[in-house]
């Protein structure tokens, strides 16, 4: 069976808007981990797309602090996103380029 309803209560990180758009100003829109370009792919409909990863996640963080959007954001596409974070221990950025370069 599919399609039952349970409710869940997530907590919600807070985002700056400005440290992704000067993320992006320094690193573009081309995934850092396998150099996916959505405007590539999709045309016009994927131009100016990216995910924005937070290095050290801000549920390990524990508080607010001040971001360096240079330093604590990378720029990835969705399945390197998702690859990222598909465990409880999160894959490193380095630990995910070699996996995609050994997979190649």
């Amino acid at each position: 069976m599919e399609g039952s309803v349970k409710q869940i209560v997530p907590n919600k990180y807070e985002r700056n808007p400005l440290a992704r758009r000067i993320c992006i100003g320094h690193y573009g829109v081309v995934c850092s981990i396998c150099g996916f370009d959505f405007q590539n792919v999709y045309g016009e409909w994927g131009k100016d797309y990216i995910q924005v990863h937070h290095i050290i996640p801000l549920s390990e963080v524990g508080k607010v602090f001040i971001l360096d959007p240079i330093k604590d954001l990378i720029p990835v596409c969705a399945n390197c996103h998702v690859m990222i974070h598909r465990r409880k221990k999160l894959l490193s950025v380095e630990s995910l380029k070699n996996l995609f370069k050994a997979g190649r």
